[in-house]
This record gives structure tokens, C-alpha cells and sequence, in this order.
């Protein structure tokens, strides 16, 4: 009889040992996907917050405060119904960080955003916890200095920071000054000289008049106004003779008046003769941009800046045409119109790289050996190190759509073939980049930042004195080393010189021919490749997901 009532007690024990864990269990469960739940809400919560914190940081236009641009696009994106997370508290990105409706700050070219919190009510969880979870979630986008698109060790001048440009071995000979390709031609010339008077009109006249005065023009009926891109308008002229010499008044074609470039007017005669491109003379509507091409140094030259990792000047100067150069440059917040060494607002890099260098030592001319070592490699100069342009050509952009290099060789290399017109998107010309118009607006693929033919390029103020100066940085400029026509575009390139900007001479590269543009024909953002630096305020921006 004892026996059967401790077996019956034991019976109860385990009958109730079983309860405990039936429920306990059933607890545990009811948790697992309450928190479960939770879990999804909370990623849920935070994809939205990312991709909400990226297209705000994609607004943003300084280094301070939020500009309204950026709370307005967070605020937009978070209100969309498809990214609105279910039991999310209403939104308001003002107050603090704390604030169940969200958070919005900015500073160092950086936003935080804090996604308003979600409410998740417990089901069978509410036995342990009746008020449920307030979930969260905050992300960091940054705006950085993308690595695509290296900042070379040369500047140039403004005035001459658009269009066709040079640098040259200053020791050579002093070359002519450039004129683009002028349309109409005619089979003849004929031998007018003249003047024109005045030589430039603001951007945005809406109408002009110019008087042009010379010999041997006794014949001329028509007046042309010819650009780099080819466009022209003629305008039929009656001479008028003084004391011996032709002149006659010509009202500017509207079309010239609305297009800010360099004009060059000629003459034509009765015959269908024009007046020889050498007579030509440049008209500027606004601030000339084009073809300034023909100081003895070209119109641009090289930087003197440190590097840590070489010693010595062309090994310094080569390893920055391979590398970029090494110190972070930045616009002078008030540039001096003459040396800046010691201005107020004044960094610069003397014997240590400083990021943020704004005054930079310059020299004119191209210094031969540095730059056939930058950019072809010379084992003398920068070791094992591979030239800038020693390279295969990017993707399909070779002259031959394909991967491969020049099929013409200087100092025993092949180099790099990319076209800039391969890396336009849509109908633009080259011309368009340059203008910055409608047209060569966001014209360029993202690719082009893989180019190693593709470089940033300071803008000083003033052309500096031969020898070594100092001067400010006022702007930088996107380029291209290339001698492509303006008048090229994706599908028409034109015809392209062997080396394409590569000018050679027996000791190697003795010009170097560039395309500067304007940045707004650009992505807005480089592709991120790690390893990006702070933001200044100027050059191609990434966008970064820091946190």
C-alpha cells in the first residue's frame, strides 16, 4: 500500500514537473516569435534608414549644418508608402536624437539620420511584457573624396582652363598660336588683312556691332563668324572706302551673341575666296574659354608638391603623375592675385605633403624626363613602378572598341587608347562638355573615372611668372589627355592621332595635349573603390555608407 501511493505521488510530480515545462516552453515559443517579429521589424527599419540616409547625403552642399534639400529628401523618402514600416510613429525629423519620431544632423560633409521608432505589441509574449517594444534604428552616410579621377601634378591658368590646351618642353620652339578648324573653307584664300574693333562682348548681350577696317578687301560681300565646334553664320557686308582704306560695320548674329566661346571672324570675296585662317581674328562672347593654346610653355604647367614614399624632385614629380598627387588640395578660401606664400588662408606643402594644400609652387614648361616616367615608366626614375598610360585601355574604349592599346609606340611603348568621346552617353559633342550646356550635362558615363587618361586639374588665377611661383588654387578642372576634335561625339570620334595627345620627339613625350571640360558633364558620384580620404569641397565626390 505504501509502495502504490509513492509511485502515485511520483506519478503527480512528474505530471506537474511536465505542466511547468509545457508552459514554460510555451512561453519560450511565444517569445522566440514575438522577438522574431521584432527581428524583421528592425530590419525592416533599417533598410529604409539606409537607403533614406543616402539619398539625403546625395543633397547635401557644405560641410556644416543640413541644407534644407537634405532633411527635405529624408523626409520624403521615410513618408513613401512602400518603405513605411508597420506601427512606425508619425514623422518629424526636428528635436533630438532621442525623439521617437526621428533625428536628422549634418556636419563634416556627413548626415545621421535616425528613422522614426516602430511599435511591435507582443502576442503571447505579453505575458512577460504587456507594453510590447519600441524598435530603432540610425545610419551614417558620408560624402568623400572618391579615388576615381586622379588630381595630376600640373594647373592651369584661368582664362585658358576650358577647351584644347597644351603643355610643352619649354626649350622647344616657339609655336603659332592655335586656331581650331574654321568651316566654311573654300578651294582659294584671298589676301585680305584686317582688324576688328571691338574684339569681345559680355555673356548675355543681346546685340552687338563691330567695325572691321584693312586692305585687299575690295571684293568682300560676306562676313563670317566660325567656332571650334563648326558652327558659323555669315553675314552679307557693302564696304565703305576712307582715305584709302575699307571698312564696314557688322551687327553680331544673335546666335554668336548666345553662345559664350571664342568666335574668329574672316571675309569672303565675291569669288567664294576666304581670308586665310592665320588672318582670322578672335571675337569673345563672355569669358573665353577655348583655344588659348600658344604661350611658349603651353598654357599650363607642373606643380612642385612632396611626397613621403620617393625622394627627389622627378621622382617626386613622376610618382604624382602615376599616383595622383599625395596631399589633398582645396580651394583658397581669399585668393591673392599674386603670390600666396604666406597669405592669410594660405596652406602649403613644402618639404611634407599637408592635405588641404590651397598654394602650391609652380613651374611653366614640362619637364621631359618626369613625365616620360609618370607616364610610360622609367625604371631609372620611379623603380618597378608601371607609367600612368603603360596600360591596357578601359573596357571597349580603344579607337578599335576593343581592350587594346596604341598601335603607335613611343619610347618602346604601347599605351592606353581610351577616347573621351567613347565614355559619352547620349548625342553630346565634345564641345558640349566643355560648354557645360544642356546637352554635355551628366554626358559621361561613370566609367571614365577608371580612365587613366582622365585627371583633375587645378585652376590658378593668374598665369604664373617663368621660373618658380607660388599661387593660389581658385578652381579645379576635369580633363582628358586627348587631341580629339571638339566636334567629336560617341559615334562619329573623328580622326584621332596616333598617340592621341601624346606629341613625341626623340627623347619621348615632348607636348602633352589635353581636353579640359566642364565638371557638370560628369556623374555627380564617383563609384566607391575604398579607401577614400575626407571631403574638401571640391573635386568628384563618393557616397559613402559609413555606419
Amino acid at each position: 500500500m505504501r509502495r502504490f501511493r509513492r509511485r502515485r505521488d511520483e506519478s503527480g510530480a512528474v505530471a506537474i514537473l511536465f505542466a511547468l515545462m509545457a508552459t514554460l516552453l510555451l512561453v519560450v515559443g511565444a517569445l522566440a516569435v514575438d522577438l522574431g517579429h521584432a527581428y524583421a521589424t528592425r530590419s525592416l527599419l533599417q533598410t529604409d534608414v539606409d537607403l533614406a540616409v543616402m539619398a539625403a547625403a546625395a543633397e547635401l552642399d557644405n560641410g556644416g549644418a543640413c541644407n534644407p534639400e537634405v532633411i527635405t529628401k529624408a523626409t520624403e523618402y521615410l513618408s513613401k508608402a512602400d518603405n513605411h514600416v508597420p506601427g512606425q510613429y508619425p514623422i518629424d525629423l526636428g528635436g533630438t536624437a532621442g525623439d521617437n519620431d526621428g533625428y536628422i544632423s549634418c556636419d563634416n560633409w556627413k548626415v545621421t539620420l535616425w528613422a522614426p521608432r516602430s511599435h511591435v505589441d507582443y502576442g503571447l509574449g505579453s505575458i512577460v511584457d504587456q507594453n510590447g517594444a519600441d524598435i530603432s534604428a540610425h545610419a551614417v552616410a558620408q560624402i568623400k573624396a572618391a579615388r576615381g579621377g586622379a588630381t595630376l601634378p600640373f594647373f592651369a591658368a584661368t582664362g585658358c582652363d576650358y577647351g584644347q590646351q597644351s603643355i610643352r618642353n619649354p626649350s622647344g620652339p616657339t609655336p603659332t598660336p592655335t586656331v581650331p578648324t574654321l568651316v566654311p573653307t573654300s578651294a582659294t584664300t584671298n589676301g585680305a588683312t584686317f582688324t576688328i574693333s571691338p574684339t569681345s562682348v559680355p555673356a548675355g548681350t543681346t546685340s552687338a556691332t563691330i567695325t572691321i577696317s584693312g586692305n585687299g578687301m575690295k571684293d568682300v560681300n560676306t562676313v563670317g563668324f566660325s567656332n571650334g565646334t563648326g558652327a558659323y553664320f555669315l553675314v552679307s557686308v557693302t564696304a565703305v572706302t576712307t582715305n584709302g582704306t575699307i571698312s564696314f560695320s557688322v551687327s553680331v548674329p544673335s546666335g554668336v551673341l548666345a553662345t559664350e566661346d571664342t568666335w574668329y571672324v574672316r571675309v569672303r570675296t565675291s569669288s567664294g575666296a576666304w581670308s586665310k585662317t592665320s588672318e582670322a581674328k578672335p571675337y569673345t562672347v563672355g569669358s573665353p574659354k577655348l583655344y588659348c593654346d600658344g604661350s611658349n610653355a603651353g598654357n599650363f604647367g607642373t606643380l612642385d608638391l612632396p611626397r613621403t614614399d620617393v625622394s627627389g624632385a622627378n621622382a617626386q614629380l613622376a610618382w604624382n603623375m602615376i599616383k595622383g598627387v599625395q596631399p589633398t588640395l582645396a580651394v583658397h578660401p581669399s585668393p591673392p592675385s599674386g603670390d600666396c606664400s604666406g597669405a592669410p588662408g594660405s596652406v602649403e606643402s613644402k618639404n611634407t605633403p599637408v592635405d588641404g594644400t590651397n598654394c602650391v609652387a609652380t613651374k611653366t614648361g614640362l619637364d621631359i624626363a618626369a613625365t616620360n616616367a609618370g607616364l610610360l615608366g622609367d625604371s631609372g626614375i620611379v623603380g618597378a613602378g608601371q607609367g600612368r598610360l603603360d596600360t591596357d585601355s578601359t573596357g571597349n574604349c580603344s579607337r578599335f572598341g576593343d581592350s587594346s592599346r596604341t598601335a603607335a609606340v613611343i619610347k618602346s611603348k604601347h599605351v592606353n587608347d581610351d577616347l573621351l568621346s567613347c565614355f559619352i552617353t547620349n548625342g553630346a559633342h565634345i564641345s558640349d562638355l566643355v560648354a557645360g550646356n544642356s546637352a554635355g550635362t551628366n554626358a559621361l558615363s561613370a566609367d571614365i573615372f577608371n580612365s587613366p587618361r582622365f585627371f583633375w586639374l587645378p585652376v590658378l588665377a593668374t598665369d604664373p611668372a617663368p621660373g618658380h611661383t607660388n599661387r593660389a588654387i581658385v578652381a579645379f578642372r576635369p580633363g582628358f589627355i586627348s587631341d580629339q576634335s571638339l566636334t567629336a561625339t560617341h559615334d562619329a570620334p573623328g580622326t584621332i592621332s596616333a598617340l592621341d595627345g601624346l606629341v613625341p620627339d626623340s627623347n619621348g613625350i615632348e607636348e602633352l595635349k589635353v581636353i579640359l571640360f566642364d565638371a557638370k558633364a560628369l556623374p555627380e558620384f564617383a563609384p566607391t573603390v575604398g579607401g577614400e580620404k575626407d571631403y574638401t569641397g571640391s573635386g568628384p565626390k563618393a557616397l559613402v555608407l559609413v555606419q
